[in-house]
């Protein structure tokens, strides 16, 4: 027998999970406002002015700034709130979770977006107005695709974070933007057509797109083993795109290389700490085996992702690859679904939050910063730049080996502790199971940890032992300083007192 729906009781949970989901309705109401409040400036402020005056652009840039960072912090304090009011929730009949992990990687997301704005303001960037509410609109469907429990709604939310992020990779407005831009959108095309392919053939084994419902574990388990692997195979190929994993990684260098360079930082991290969760969340409902798929995966993106790295000459694209290869080592965590597993990867997305937002913030300084150089747009991101940097500006120096350290894994920073978590949940795998891919793994992993030495360190070496140019000069303002530092800093706490963070994610 069919259910029967009762409509009044329909529309009582309806008002019910939008009120348990209230940042999000309340970002949702900022992306209409700040869409409305720039057409309104750009009407009758920006073009009806006899001349393009200086304090006007600004004026316009500041307030649209300053109303995205007001609301992302109101939104930031919701989310917070929820800790104590809401646990466990499934909302719209199953389609969202509100629980402890939903709302901690809400926190982090929300946080990245505020590290952002960071990043524009001390860079005096000036982007168009619409802008910022592409920027909302990528938090509001990340903080979806933390809450997501069902197949249709994981869909929808990665398509909004996507479709915004094809927009701002072209906000440079160049030859190279289009064409990285181009690039974004037809794989990610590919990659969306052949995850809903997955998903129609998921749907058909279990009978439901709700992948918290006992039917979808059943109805994989009762499915020919082959017929189910293929189909989550498929299904993932749209999260490995959101998280650059190979071979879905192709259009990460060139969209790293030509998007702006704060938008650039916000990829590198904030899609990729919601797409893990959802991963994990898919991995753990799951009863098929994947070790094998999943260790190929992961030792075909640190490999690919390190050695690609080795010939790169632009500072962006070697972020870019260093990225692919960081996602491979997270990717170890879910080789054998283990509670140390899981945790070693929410660690590491924390570190990678610090690391990448630090890493590219830095460049960025020596891109803009760096004055008497020969260059032009398009090469001041060369690795040769850097040049005699750190005898210029010791600080900045020390910032950026610190960050080039923790990148490669090594003490003291945090990006070692994340990297001994992952290889630890591997070993303790491996010794419970016995299995030789897992030592494989373990062997080719450490590696590959050894070759990526020698593109890590490469810049703080010319910064320090190469002479830069003559006439050159390079400052920061205190602004610029103070981020940084605060950017830094958790990536050396995180290695004298990892505990505390690890204690954070033990009570999720």
């Amino acid at each position: 027998m069919t259910e029967k729906i009762i409509l009044s009781d329909l529309l009582a949970h309806i008002l019910e999970s939008l009120s348990v989901i209230s940042p999000e309705v309340f970002l949702g109401a900022v992306f209409l406002l700040l869409i409305i409040i720039e057409l309104i400036l750009y009407k009758y402020i920006f073009q009806k002015s006899d001349s393009l005056d200086n304090s006007i652009a600004q004026s316009y840039q500041n307030t649209l700034w300053g109303i995205s960072l007001i609301s992302v912090l109101i939104a930031l304090n919701q989310i917070i709130s929820q800790f104590s009011t809401t646990n466990d929730t499934f909302l719209f009949g199953e389609m969202l979770i509100l629980d402890s992990k939903a709302i901690f990687f809400k926190i982090i997301t929300t946080f990245s977006v505020i590290i952002l704005l960071a990043h524009i303001y001390v860079s005096k960037r000036k982007y168009d107005g619409e802008f910022y509410p592409l920027v909302i609109s990528i938090l509001i469907g990340l903080n979806l695709m933390a809450m997501s429990v069902n197949l249709l709604m994981i869909y929808l939310s990665i398509e909004i974070v996507s479709i915004s992020s094809y927009v701002l990779t072209t906000f440079n407005k160049t030859k190279k933007a289009s064409e990285g831009g181009l690039k974004y959108i037809i794989f990610g095309a590919a990659s969306s057509a052949i995850m809903l392919y997955g998903m129609s053939l998921l749907y058909g084994m279990t009978g439901t797109l709700s992948i918290a419902s006992p039917d979808f574990s059943r109805g994989i388990a009762q499915t020919d083993n082959v017929a189910s692997t293929i189909a989550i195979v498929l299904t993932l190929s749209g999260f490995l795109f959101k998280i650059s994993a190979t071979p879905f990684h192709i259009w990460t260098p060139d969209v790293y290389q030509s998007a702006p360079t704060p938008i650039v930082a916000f990829f590198a991290v904030a899609p990729k700490i919601a797409s893990f969760l959802v991963i994990i969340r898919f991995y753990s409902v799951i009863p098929t085996d994947l070790t094998l798929i999943t260790a190929i995966i992961a030792l075909a993106s640190i490999t690919f992702g390190n050695f690609s790295a080795l010939w790169q000459k632009d500072a962006k694209r070697l972020l870019a690859y260093s990225t692919i290869a960081h996602t491979g080592f997270m990717l170890i965590g879910l080789v054998m679904i283990s509670e140390l597993g899981i945790k070693s990867i929410v660690f590491y997305l924390i570190v990678s939050l610090f690391t990448n937002f630090s890493a590219f913030l830095l460049i960025d300084y020596a891109a803009n910063n760096t004055q008497g150089q020969k260059s032009d747009n398009d090469s001041k991101f060369m690795i040769e730049n850097f040049k005699g940097l750190g005898r210029l500006n010791p600080l900045f120096g020390i910032l950026i080996l610190i960050v080039m350290i923790s990148l490669a894994g090594l003490p003291p920073t945090g990006g070692f502790i994340a990297k001994l978590n992952i290889f630890s949940a591997l070993w303790e795998a491996y010794q419970a199971s016995g299995k030789q891919l897992l030592l494989l793994l373990f062997i080719f992993g450490l590696l590959n940890t050894v070759i990526s030495l020698s593109f890590y360190l490469k810049i703080p070496f010319l910064m320090f032992f190469k002479e830069s140019e003559k006439g050159v000069t390079f400052k920061l303002s205190l602004e610029q300083a103070v981020l940084a530092i605060l950017l830094v800093f958790p990536i050396l706490a995180l290695f004298f007192n990892a505990d505390w963070l690890m204690n954070i994610i033990n009570s999720l």
